[in-house]
C-alpha cells in the first residue's frame, strides 16, 4: 500500500472514529465507561465485520461478511484524513449474518473509503443519521471493544507514479523569513513544488507553490504566502497533468485531480521539515 502525507497515520481495524467527548449512547444490556463510545455498544461475538482492503477500481463495493445484533446499515464514506466525510454508498442488513454484500458508489473523490455498520434504530428502513448531530441520531454506529465497527478499503488509484532516480525532493528544517529554500527537486515532467501547512500530521492549507521544469533543480527558492506558519511544513513534487502552467490538485477531490504528486517505490515524493 502507498505511503502517503495526504492521509492521517492508519489506525487497526476496527478503527475508532468521530470520538466526541461526552457523548456515550449504548445499547440496551451493554455498557462502556469510554466517554468517546458514541454509538451502541456490541459484543464481539455479536457484531463483526469482514471486508478486502483492497478493491481498487470498484463502482460496487463488496462486503464479505457482516454480523449484527440487529437490522444495521452498511454505511460506506470518504475518507477524511482519517475520518469519515461524505457519505459515497449505502445498503441495509437484516438481523444476523449476511455475506457478499453489494453497495453502489457514487461521488467517489478519495483513494479510500471508511466502511461502517450502523444500526437501523429510527425509522425502519430509513437511514436516520445526521453528520451534524451524529450522537443524537438514531441509527448510530456499532463499537465493539470500545472500537468502531469499521474498516479502510482502497478504491482508487491515486499518485503518479515515478521510477527510482526519477523524482525526489531534498529540503532542510530552515528558518523561514517568507520562503522556502528546497536544495534540490527533482521530476521526470513539468512538476510543481507545493507546500503545505501541518494539518494534525497532514498536509493542511497550501502556503507555497513553484512551477518547476522537468529534471534536476537545485537551490530553488519558494515563495510562501503571508500567513501564520505551523512549526512543520510539509514540501511536496507534483506532476503538471492538467493545463500546463495551471496548478490543478483538490484537497476535496484527490483523485480525480489532474496534477497528482509524485510516487517513488510506493512512497510519496514529499517531506515534512521544521521551521523557525
Amino acid at each position: 500500500m502507498r505511503k502517503t502525507l495526504y492521509r492521517a497515520a492508519l489506525a487497526i481495524v476496527p478503527i475508532t472514529l468521530i470520538a466526541l467527548a461526552g457523548c456515550t449512547n449504548p445499547a440496551e444490556g451493554e455498557s462502556s465507561d469510554d466517554p468517546e463510545v458514541w454509538g451502541y455498544v456490541a459484543a464481539a461475538e455479536s457484531a463483526q465485520l469482514d471486508v478486502a482492503d483492497d478493491q481498487l477500481g470498484a463502482e460496487t463495493l463488496v462486503v464479505d461478511r457482516i454480523l449484527v445484533p440487529g437490522d444495521a446499515w452498511v454505511v460506506v464514506h470518504a475518507d477524511d484524513d482519517g475520518k469519515p466525510g461524505m457519505r459515497v454508498g449505502l445498503a441495509r442488513v437484516d438481523k444476523g449474518e449476511s455475506t457478499g454484500i453489494r453497495v453502489e458508489l457514487e461521488d467517489v473523490t478519495t483513494p479510500r473509503v471508511i466502511v461502517a455498520i450502523h444500526a437501523d434504530r429510527g425509522t425502519k428502513g430509513e437511514f436516520d443519521f445526521d453528520m451534524m448531530n451524529p450522537t443524537m441520531s438514531p441509527d448510530r454506529p456499532y463499537f465493539v471493544d470500545e472500537k468502531e465497527l469499521a474498516a479502510f478499503v482502497t478504491v482508487r488509484e491515486f499518485g503518479i507514479t515515478a521510477d527510482e532516480g526519477e523524482a525526489d525532493i531534498d529540503v532542510s528544517d530552515q528558518d523561514i523569513d517568507g520562503t522556502v529554500l528546497v536544495d534540490r527537486a527533482l521530476a521526470p515532467t513539468d512538476a510543481w513544488i507545493v507546500v503545505h501547512l501541518d494539518d494534525d500530521g497532514a498536509p493542511g492549507q497550501r502556503v507555497g507553490l513553484l512551477h518547476i521544469p522537468a529534471g534536476e533543480i537545485t537551490n530553488v527558492v519558494v515563495n510562501l504566502d503571508p500567513l501564520p506558519l505551523t512549526s512543520t511544513l510539509f514540501v511536496a513534487v507534483h506532476a503538471d497533468r492538467g493545463e500546463q502552467g495551471v496548478f490543478e490538485f483538490d484537497m476535496m477531490d484527490k483523485i480525480n485531480s489532474p496534477d497528482q504528486p509524485f510516487f517513488v517505490a510506493g512512497t510519496e515524493v514529499a517531506k515534512a521539515i521544521s521551521v523557525k
